[in-house]
């Protein structure tokens, strides 16, 4: 097997496991073991069906995102060093469109539920994530890829995506 398809194949089983645990396992055992016990479940009626263009939206952005990686030969594993700063597509909206798209689902999740657990598990999960890509990924990528990795994030926004294209965004 060759290394890129190797690499593309540890990314792809990364990216499953990782959506496993943090967007469906976790949140079910919220749901199940603390939903209804220490937080209320509201009833939103009818707009709890908003959860699922948003939950829609949000599995594109991981999808697109862990593709896009795979194909321009560039890591989507955490921790691991990118060889390559993909900057456009969505990744000219926003710096973290793979990451933004979990957060996506797991706040549809919440809405979907009528959860405020499922809320608060989004939320700190979301405060998990900007830690991690504050202190450890984008100073990662900041020494890999020096200036234009600072102009990249001059120019996009770290996780709401601007809905013009930006000078990265070809």
């Amino acid at each position: 097997m060759k290394s890129s398809h190797a690499a593309a194949l540890k990314t792809a089983l990364t990216a499953v496991v990782l959506y496993g645990v943090f967007v469906v396992g976790l949140p079910a055992l919220v749901f199940r073991n603390i939903e209804g016990v220490l937080l209320p479940s509201p009833d939103i009626g009818f707009f709890h069906w908003l959860g699922v263009p948003v939950a829609s939206f949000g599995l594109y952005l991981y999808l697109w995102a862990a593709i896009r990686l795979v194909r321009r030969q560039t890591s989507a594993i955490p921790g691991v060093a990118p060889t390559v700063l993909v900057t456009d597509g969505w990744y000219g909206r926003t710096r973290h469109p793979l990451l933004f798209g979990v957060v996506l689902i797991l706040l549809a999740e919440a809405v979907f539920f009528s959860s405020v657990a499922l809320l608060a598990y989004a939320l700190a999960y979301w405060l998990w994530l900007t830690l991690f890509v504050v202190f450890k990924e984008e100073p990662d990528l900041r020494r890999t890829f020096g200036e234009a990795f600072d102009d990249y994030c001059r120019d996009v926004p770290r996780w709401m995506p601007q809905l013009r294209r930006s000078a990265a965004d070809p």
